[in-house]
């Protein structure tokens, strides 16, 4: 017998009993689902071409692995320092030391209220390096805010 013909015959068949054609390959169909395999699955599993160990070993000296990411070796990173103005960082540079930061605008109503607000944050022995712009009080050794002012 022929493949063509068993082919045609099958369709036939089908065409003739299409009911009967359902009845069986549903549960062919369920079976494999079911069984986690498929008819049309013929084709082999995939593999390497090469030995597992060669696969993870390193590459040879002569291959060299380049990163594009890198910066080129000699290559000279030029840096500019942004200019900004000396009070648009939110730090008022006229208290304390140069690398504080004493807010711009110290919270409270008072001078009573800005002093326990900067004692309560961590700001002690606070001088004036410049004007003293937020009128706080300043005792004889030059410290704002003191205990004794």
């Amino acid at each position: 017998m022929n493949l063509n013909t068993t082919t045609h015959s099958a369709f036939s068949a089908v065409r003739r009993h299409p009911l009967r054609a359902v009845a069986i390959c549903v549960p062919l169909l369920a079976a494999s689902v079911i069984a986690g395999s498929s008819m049309a699955s013929a084709t082999p599993t995939p593999t390497l071409a090469v030995v597992a160990g060669a696969a993870n070993a390193a590459p040879p000296a002569d291959v060299q692995i380049v990163d594009n990411n890198l910066p080129k070796t000699g290559a000279v990173v030029k840096t500019a320092p942004v200019k900004i103005l000396w009070n648009e960082d939110g730090c008022d540079h006229d208290y304390g030391t140069s690398n504080m930061c004493v807010p711009w605008t110290i919270p409270g109503a008072t001078t009573e209220a800005k002093c326990s607000w900067l004692t309560a944050h961590g700001f002690v022995d606070l001088t004036v390096a410049g004007t003293n712009r937020q009128d706080l009080p300043v005792n004889a050794q030059g410290y704002v805010c003191a205990a004794d002012t």
